[in-house]
């Protein structure tokens, strides 16, 4: 069972990633951990934790789709948090 941040939040990404939502559902969400507070690195941790528990296939494209927007390996119309990833796409 991976790591609790805010329940309800954490239901909402967790069935979005189920559901293979697009992008900017995901970044919806990830946008709600980050109005709460919550870091990159606590996200990014959680989400590693899923991937873990995850097979390879779309479950785990999902959760690496969101894994980029919180650490920054994205285009900055999707990033969710300023100041994470060295190395970003533009």
């Amino acid at each position: 069972m991976p790591q609790t941040i805010i329940a309800d939040i954490d239901r909402d990404l967790l069935a979005a990633l189920a559901a293979r939502a697009g992008l900017l559902t995901l970044r919806t969400i990830l946008l709600r951990y980050h109005a709460s507070g919550v870091t990159a690195a606590q996200v990014a941790s959680l989400l590693q934790e899923l991937r873990l528990a995850t097979q390879e296939g779309p479950l785990e494209d999902a959760i690496l789709d969101a894994l980029d927007m919180v650490t920054g390996w994205c285009g900055p119309e999707l990033r969710v948090w300023d100041g994470v990833g060295g190395n970003r796409a533009s």
